[in-house]
């Protein structure tokens, strides 16, 4: 008998001995000019650490089913990196410059990050890594992130567009990895982008830093790429409603410590075939609901790198070469539905080689980053068939040429060129000095046989140059005081701008007297600042005076159905943000406020059927808050929910035909829109190795306008939230509720998971885009496959 408690012991002994079995592991963290970084964060799992002098930290792990490794330093890019077991785990890495500075960031929704690294890094992130294995759209993801509205005019791949704390459109500007997306044209944008090729989405609001210089009104979008280091092959496939199809392989490898090649690829397929309330008048009566016939996209995106890291010479220098193609057809115009298109088409490719190279001298004083691209997209505007359909699908021949009533068969060249130089010098650990200046060409021509001439100069439309010029300069001051205790960001910038080109807005004969060649100069500013009340709660202000040049498509139009006009004027505008934010411990929210005083505010209308035109309105006023709010229940559940409120309504106006709109709304901007959502997570479900996830989100926005109603129109309720207009109907987007249910289940350690999403649940109308309507009820399977 006595032999049983010995066993027993030992027994126990031996379980808890295996239970605590640790393994040793040492990390040194380096920048590319192989200096060791101290006081890094690192953390691993649940341990965390800082870096001693030399660089170094020092974990006792368990043996765990995966490790989660993130490090955090100021002005360095943050990493973060999964492995199935503590021997993938490299001994050192290497951190690049990140010129954002961390105290102008707004919006974090990181679910990894512990209090603590929150302390030191304020991403302004959207987290495209807690969601990459769902079958979640970027669009989708971003709408459930605070103040912001991402507006698309229908499935995948149409027209998308970003509402911002009262600004919309290219009020906002994009950029990948730091750098204006323009010279992608349209193949990698918010549409059409997966979750799989990208680390995070930057949002900014109010001021943009400097490392981001540009023309943006409101605040900038940055898509940064996936930042694997360790040699990785990541894979996914997704199916869903309407035939859509979309997967995505990325892949990086190293040579050696110096050396590494890489790359992504990405398609997209959809027909875009759902139904919609049938817009004819006549056909409604017998026909409620149609479906769209002629609204497939198409697109495929590939990208290959090669680079060099940690040389005398550079720090970093990388060779990119991307090529995209679009295949797509267009449904009905952009600013209605009345009538339907069956052949009309639009397609474009591009090979788009770029250089980026990175250096720091003088013991990191001073750094030098520097973009340069040169591409020219290839596109094509088909309308040529001889008769028009309806919305059955029935085709009815006529004797000429062109759906749109205006035939074209074109071949367009766009020509970018971009250059981006950013320039930093630490003037002591308090301060640091950047400049930034950023060049961008664009020229537009092509040839027409159904074009429309230019009497005086016997030539089509696409057939004459047209070209615009812009350069923004920026220098920024970035400075902390009293400790970190308060931040400052000050910026100034110099924009100068340059264009030529015809105005085809008219439906009138064309002459040369309809060429327009503008070119100006503008100065603005802006000042940051965030004041440290305590380690929970932090007060933000900043103030500017900006401008924002116009878009080249905004000049050039599409040659489509958006006509081109080259006296649109700059806008200009006067913003202020103030907000408050705090952590404790798993529970944070968030209050910020905002105003806008702009003038010549740049807008689509209707023209001339089927055309549409930018055009300046003379003022808008604008003030709103947005709120936010986020609980972790133990490890497992997470709920949030956010709302924006936002009054945006057109100011005093000269011209006697719009003075009825002082007061009124500005239209197709929603003045009230919220989220509430939930997720939880469930371990070792069926194995030890496994992860069940379930999540939902319930999107709500507030019914608003696509033409000006007049004041006394609008709801009685308070903040307008309650009650009807007594407007038009025609003009009317309904109030519309949109409800996603997902569910995410993983093999952890086999690097294999299947995610499935069910949107609009509820199957409701739901609108964008003057009221253009998007889809009903889908579904969507995605499958993914990750190799360390």
């Amino acid at each position: 008998m006595r032999a049983l408690p010995k066993f027993t012991l030992l027994m126990t002994i031996a379980a808890t001995s295996l239970g605590w079995a640790q393994v040793r592991k040492s990390i040194i963290i380096r920048d590319y000019n192989n200096q060791v970084i101290k006081n890094a964060v690192v953390s691993i799992n649940d341990q965390q650490q800082k870096t001693d002098n030399l660089g170094r930290v020092q974990f006792d792990l368990k043996i765990e089913d995966d490790y989660t490794l993130q490090i955090f330093a100021d002005n360095y890019r943050s990493v973060l990196q999964t492995y199935s077991t503590v021997d993938l785990i490299m001994n050192s890495f290497y951190l690049e410059v990140d010129n954002t500075v961390l105290s102008d960031i707004i919006v974090e929704t990181k679910d990894e990050q512990k209090n603590s690294n929150r302390g030191i890094i304020r991403a302004v992130t959207v987290d495209t890594k807690s969601e990459v294995l769902r079958p979640t759209s970027l669009n989708d993801m971003m709408n459930k992130t605070t103040g912001v509205r991402v507006r698309q005019g229908g499935g995948l791949g149409s027209e998308t567009s970003i509402n911002l704390n009262g600004f919309q459109g290219n009020a906002i500007r994009f950029f990948k990895d730091g750098i204006p997306l323009n010279y992608l044209g349209q193949g990698y944008n918010l549409s059409n982008v997966p979750l799989d090729v990208l680390d995070k989405v930057e949002v900014y609001k109010g001021i943009i830093p400097v490392h981001l210089a540009s023309d943006a009104l409101g605040g900038a979008v940055n898509l940064v790429s996936s930042n694997v280091q360790a040699n990785q092959l990541r894979a996914s496939a997704e199916y869903g409603s309407f035939n859509t199809i979309r997967s995505a392989v990325r892949g990086h490898y190293n040579f050696n410590d110096h050396l590494y090649a890489g790359g992504e690829v990405f398609y997209n397929y959809s027909d875009n075939d759902y139904k919609i309330n049938n817009p004819d008048t006549e056909l409604v009566k017998t026909h409620s609901k149609v479906r769209l016939f002629h609204n497939r996209y198409k697109h495929f995106y590939a990208n290959a790198y090669v680079g060099a890291n940690n040389l005398s010479w550079t720090d970093k220098i990388e060779l990119g070469l991307s090529y995209y193609n679009i295949d797509k057809q267009l449904q009905n115009s952009p600013t209605s539905m009345a009538v339907p298109y069956g052949g009309i088409q639009d397609k474009q490719y591009s090979v788009i080689p770029t250089l980026r190279y990175k250096k720091q001298l003088f013991n990191d004083k001073l750094s030098i980053d520097q973009f340069l691209s040169y591409n020219v997209v290839k596109s094509q505007a088909i309308d040529t068939l001889k008769g028009r359909y309806n919305w059955l699908g029935e085709f009815t021949p006529r004797g000429y040429r062109g759906e749109g009533d205006m035939p074209m068969d074109a071949d367009i060249d766009m020509t970018f060129f971009t250059s981006r130089t950013l320039i930093g010098y630490k003037i002591n650990p308090s301060h640091q000095l950047w400049l930034n200046n950023t060049y961008n060409y664009t020229k537009r021509e092509g040839k027409d046989p159904y074009g429309r001439v230019i009497q005086d100069l016997n030539q089509t439309v696409i057939e004459l140059p047209t070209r615009y010029k812009k350069n923004v300069l920026a220098v920024g001051l970035t400075s902390q005081w009293f400790g970190t205790k308060l931040e400052t960001n000050a910026i100034m910038k110099l924009y100068n701008y340059s264009s030529r080109g015809l105005n085809t807005a008219s439906n009138v004969d064309l002459s040369a007297r309809d060429i327009h060649e503008v070119s100006d100069n503008a100065f603005g500013w802006a000042l940051g600042l965030k004041y440290k009340l305590n380690e929970q709660l932090n007060l933000r202000f900043s103030i500017e005076d900006a401008r924002r040049l116009p878009g080249y498509t905004e000049l050039f139009g599409d040659y489509i159905f958006i006509a081109s006009n080259f006296n649109l004027k700059p806008e200009q505008s006067v913003n202020l943000n103030l907000g408050i934010e705090k952590e404790v411990g798993n529970f944070q929210y968030s209050f910020n406020s905002f105003f806008r005083h702009t003038k010549d505010i740049v807008v689509l209308v209707s023209g001339n059927p089927p055309l549409s035109v930018y055009v300046n309105k003379e003022k808008a006023n604008g003030y709103g808050f947005e709120g936010d709010l986020s609980l972790k229940v133990a490890k497992h559940y997470k709920f949030y929910g956010n709302f924006t409120w936002q009054s945006i309504r057109y100011g005093e106006f000269k011209q006697a035909a719009d003075k009825w709109l002082k007061g009124n709304r500005v239209p197709n901007i929603p003045y009230f829109f919220a989220n509430v959502g939930a997720e939880a997570k469930f371990d070792n479900v069926i194995s030890k190795q496994d992860r069940l996830t379930a999540y939902a989100n319930l999107n709500f926005v507030r019914e608003f306008y696509i033409q000006p109603i007049d004041k006394s129109m609008e709801p009685d309720g308070f903040l307008g939230l309650f009650g009807k207009s007594k407007g038009d109907v025609k003009n009317i987007v309904p109030d519309q509720t949109s409800l996603t249910l997902g569910t995410l289940y993983e093999l952890k350690k086999d690097g294999i998971s299947v995610g499935v999403e069910v949107r609009n649940l509820l199957n409701q109308d739901l609108y964008d885009y003057f009221k253009i309507q998007k889809a009903g009820r889908s579904i969507y399977l995605k499958l993914n496959y990750k190799l360390n």
